[in-house]
């Protein structure tokens, strides 16, 4: 197989993993009732048998030398012995014996390897008939066999037995562990399968070839908490570049996705930027509110537009506590819900404020209000993101879509349908410039657990080459970050290393 295929696959299969990771609770509790139906279907199913056994001595007439002669002679004689142990002829008449219809048990005839040792059981449904079944047999088969097997004697060595329980126990452990076993496996199996046909975009072979727009860049998945104590605690961390939890892949991925929105805008024009997602948890708010702060740090005014009337989230993001004069003052236009940070440069519309604002925010952003605001916020700021909401859940993404002069979508990994992606691209074609591109988001990738050579963040139809695992990357061609060193060529961040060098590449190319 091709070398270059097999990322493909692994990807697959780290997606179809990740899903029964994911879905362990239902498996769980799918097995769980699968091993109560198991119980009952065997409970009532089960039918206890009893077994009567008696073990007799093989042995040639006038012979009393023991147990253990004549067992060549025993051996021959085994097949005859179980014939007419079991024929008509004998369980008819020890039937008519007791009374009975017919012969209700089951015969077994064994020898004892290596002796003439012959046991004889009988197996019934009732204790009492089983052991009376073999009683009356032993009784009866000397008459009827005096003629087939001539010389040959069997003496009662150990007598008929009355079963105390059942020969066939029922085994409650051991069923339910099988039903457990058999439904979590089938239960895996059927959710593999489901995941593995389900027409998402599972890795970048996907990204490139199933959406009908150009991939701008692929964030691989971002850990939201810093350690175990916080997972626990539930204290997410936040993730925006330049934060010191934030690893430096996630950052070089954004500062990539800038530049190359940038050069969209100077080929295409227009400074309004619409991020959008077909489903809510895609991560287009961190997107935008990353993409807002990584264009700040080159100098540029940006306004940031939440698509909802909450704009909590990208608070939370950058750790905003809105000020009691912010909050009290007086507002009697549009400008006056623009919070500006301390730097000047990133503005956001804080629109849950309990007045005109967002009483209807749909009416809102529809109206000439708002697109007044827009073509005067065009004269103020260089770039306005809008944080758009998601198409799934509100029509607010296709009002902002007029209102913008270009899109991008967040698609995360094995999140949305392949069709409904494509139905949200060509609705955001249908105005303005439409959409730029999309971004593959949160991807679990084998490229983040094996040493495989990608470029971070980009995928085969995108032409960048200094990414996390390319040529100078984290797990390039020349080892951990570098060729010699830890970050670069010859050191850690001396100034012949590869990131230093691609810092220069990267500042030149901006320029």
């Amino acid at each position: 197989m091709d070398n270059n295929y097999r990322p493909k696959y692994l990807d697959v299969a780290y997606v179809v993993i990740r899903d029964i990771i994911k879905n362990w609770i239902a498996i769980v509790c799918i097995a769980l009732s699968a091993a109560v139906f198991a119980y009952i279907i065997a409970s009532v199913s089960y039918s206890p048998t009893y077994t009567s056994k008696c073990t007799l001595i093989v042995s040639a007439k006038n012979n009393n030398m023991g147990a253990y002669i004549d067992t060549t002679e025993t051996e021959k004689l085994t097949d005859t012995i179980k014939a007419t142990m079991k024929t008509s002829v004998l369980k008819k008449e020890v039937a008519k014996e007791l009374g009975m219809s017919e012969f209700d048990g089951v015969i077994a005839v064994n020898v004892l390897p290596n002796t003439n040792l012959l046991t004889i059981s009988v197996r019934s449904s009732r204790p009492n008939t089983a052991f009376l079944l073999l009683s009356t047999l032993l009784d009866k088969y000397p008459e009827l066999t005096k003629d087939t097997l001539g010389d040959i004697v069997m003496q009662v060595f150990e007598e008929p037995s009355l079963p105390s329980a059942p020969s066939n126990p029922f085994k409650i452990s051991r069923t339910i562990s099988l039903s457990v076993i058999i439904a979590t496996l089938a239960v895996i199996l059927i959710a593999a399968l489901y995941s593995y046909l389900m027409d998402t975009i599972k890795n970048e072979w996907d990204a490139a070839e199933k959406l009908d727009t150009k991939l701008l860049g692929i964030i691989y998945h971002e850990a939201t908490y810093k350690n175990f104590r916080n997972r626990l605690l539930r204290k997410k961390k936040r993730i925006l570049i330049g934060a010191p939890s934030v690893s430096f892949g996630f950052s070089e991925t954004i500062k990539k996705l800038r530049t190359s929105l940038h050069y969209y805008k100077e080929n295409n024009g227009g400074n309004v930027l619409l991020v959008t997602s077909y489903e809510k948890g895609e991560g287009k708010s961190t997107l935008a509110a990353n993409l807002a702060y990584s264009t700040t740090q080159k100098n540029q005014k940006v306004l940031l537009i939440p698509g909802s009337i909450e704009s909590s989230s990208l608070l939370n993001i950058f750790s905003i506590t809105l000020p009691e004069e912010f909050l009290n003052q007086k507002k009697t236009s549009l400008k006056d819900y623009v919070y500006t940070l301390e730097n000047g440069k990133l503005s956001i519309l804080i629109n849950s404020f309990d007045d005109l604002l967002s009483s209807n925010y749909s009416d809102f952003i529809a109206s000439e209000d708002f697109k007044a605001f827009i073509q005067e916020a065009k004269e103020i700021y260089d770039s306005i993101i809008i944080d758009g909401p998601c198409v799934k859940s509100s029509a607010d993404a296709e009002v902002f879509a007029k209102v913008s002069d270009y899109s991008i979508l967040a698609v995360k990994q094995h999140c949305t349908k392949t069709p409904l992606l494509n139905d949200t691209i060509d609705m955001l074609n249908k105005y303005n410039k439409g959409v730029a591109g999309f971004v593959f988001n949160d991807v679990y990738s084998s490229a983040t657990v094996i040493n495989i050579g990608y470029g971070y963040g980009y995928g085969r139809k995108i032409d960048y080459g200094y990414g996390r695992y390319g040529k100078y990357g984290r797990y390039g061609h020349y080892g951990s970050y570098g060729k010699y060193g830890k970050y670069g060529k010859y050191g850690n961040y001396n100034k012949y290393g590869a990131y230093y060098q691609h810092g220069k590449y990267e500042a030149r190319r901006e320029k």
